[in-house]
């Protein structure tokens, strides 16, 4: 049978499938909607127009699914019959990647190309650095040799040079003046002017005896400096006292953790870090001692 014979043929069915769709009031949109079959397929089966249609097998699909959502599957055996003697489907096609709109098929014939020429020239080039280091140290490339630098030549020493050198006196020998007998360091400082002779640090002056007491909260305080009462009162935070030592000062506190307390300049801190729920009695000499007072047993 001719060619167009059969396009006609499948003409004339595509035709009879649009007849179909229209009487059951359907649109392309609403055939694409319920079978997913892409609509420039849906309207070349009806136009008979298979060009740019994948494979044979998925043809056959879509027209067995159109023709199920129309109810016309009285058609089927005709169309089948001749889409299996047709060869228009041979030209044009497309290949069949998403052909309902959600797949991917493989591609055929491809093989991935081969990376190993890239690994065997960095194999290469790095056999050649390493081939290049080995033997530039062998061939001592590396090594300077310090005989072929040349040696820099003094310049010529002229006759008023050597005769200012005769002038000058030797760094060896002491001056004319200067006795025999002095030492290295008598002879330096007899060299040096008389403002600028060396004279002895001098001595740090001794730290006077003192005692500080300095408030870190409430807390009653007295203080007895050898025999003599010389302070007694409950101290606010912040506030401080201090005397000098002429003798051994004796202070009770009655919160011991809250006074802080300074011994000849020597900060001791609280008076009793842990703290205490009784008074305590301390005695502080004037050498920077002190020493905690033990109750008497009652």
């Amino acid at each position: 049978m001719p060619a167009s014979s059969r396009e006609e043929a499948l003409k004339e069915l595509g035709r009879m499938v649009r007849e179909k769709r229209e009487d059951a009031n359907l649109s392309l949109e609403e055939i694409y909607e319920r079978t997913r079959v892409r609509l420039e397929y849906l309207q070349g089966i009806e136009d008979g127009n298979y060009r740019g249609f994948p494979d044979l097998v998925y043809i056959k699909g879509f027209v067995r699914t159109y023709l199920s959502v129309i109810g016309a599957e009285d058609l089927k055996d005709e169309f089948i019959s001749w889409l299996n003697k047709s060869e228009a489907v041979k030209e044009q096609r497309l290949p069949p990647t998403n052909v309902l709109g959600n797949g991917t098929s493989p591609t055929k014939g491809f093989k991935p190309a081969s990376h190993l020429w890239l690994f065997a020239v960095l194999f290469l080039a790095l056999a050649g650095s390493g081939y290049y280091v080995w033997y530039s140290w062998n061939s001592n490339l590396f090594i300077v040799d310090l005989r072929q630098i040349p040696e820099e030549t003094p310049a010529p020493v002229t006759e008023k040079e050597k005769e200012k050198e005769k002038k000058l006196p030797s760094a060896d020998l002491p001056p004319k003046d200067m006795p025999a007998a002095l030492s290295a360091d008598d002879a330096f400082l007899s060299i040096l002017p008389a403002s600028q002779s060396i004279r002895p640090a001098p001595k740090p002056e001794p730290v006077k005896p003192s005692l500080l007491i300095r408030a870190r909260g409430d807390v009653w305080t007295r203080v007895t400096i050898g025999e003599k009462v010389v302070f007694t009162k409950t101290m606010k935070s912040g506030e401080e006292v201090s005397w000098d030592l002429t003798a051994a000062a004796k202070v009770t506190y009655g919160r011991p953790n809250m006074a802080e307390v300074v011994l000849n300049g020597k900060a001791l801190g609280p008076a009793n870090p842990r703290g205490s729920k009784t008074s305590e009695t301390y005695i502080y000499d004037p050498d920077g001692t002190y020493k905690k007072v033990q109750p008497q047993p009652q």
